[in-house]
């Protein structure tokens, strides 16, 4: 009796150690698809100086909308405050609700102005100066376990050099 309960408990640890492995190469290939899916988009909108918009400014470009339906990226989550969230088919969602990508356009050169004025009075001339942004990207990824399914929901965020405009 006394070597059946300790092969159950070597056993309940076997399996215990096998479901950990499981949940870190789970968490590694979502987490290396997500920097791949973010790298991408960074690519994109910095070769198409900023413009991650279709034609018709109502949702992601076609660029990027065959990126993320090629890729096996299907991970989604709630956007931070002053990001816009679009789904996988490019589409934007309300905020609030689960988005698969989030992207914010930070202006840079308007601080600048205001900094620069502050600083050193309106003797600078600001208003000759080229306006730049850049802009963060934002996706998820998750820890799924097969059976268990979705357990914790992380997010990686990744920002474009500054672009400036004409």
């Amino acid at each position: 009796m006394k070597e059946a309960v300790s092969v159950t408990t070597i056993f309940q640890i076997v399996i215990l150690f096998i479901l950990l492995f499981t949940a870190i190469m789970c968490l590694t290939i979502n987490n290396s698809n997500a920097f791949a899916v973010k790298d991408e988009i960074i690519n994109i909108i910095e070769l198409n100086d900023g413009n991650y918009l279709n034609s018709s400014k109502s949702g992601l470009s076609d660029e990027i909308v065959d990126m993320l339906s090629n890729a096996s990226y299907r991970t989604t989550g709630v956007c931070d405050e002053g990001y816009d969230g679009y789904e996988r088919n490019g589409s934007p969602v309300n905020s609030g609700e689960r988005a698969s990508v989030c992207i914010k356009e930070v202006n840079v050169t308007d601080g600048l102005a205001n900094y620069m004025n502050a600083v050193l009075g309106d003797s600078v001339m600001t208003e000759e100066s080229v306006n730049g942004s850049y802009y963060q990207v934002v996706v998820f990824y998750q820890l799924d376990l097969p059976v268990i399914k979705q357990v914790y929901n992380f997010q990686t965020k990744g920002e474009t050099k500054i672009i400036y405009l004409d």
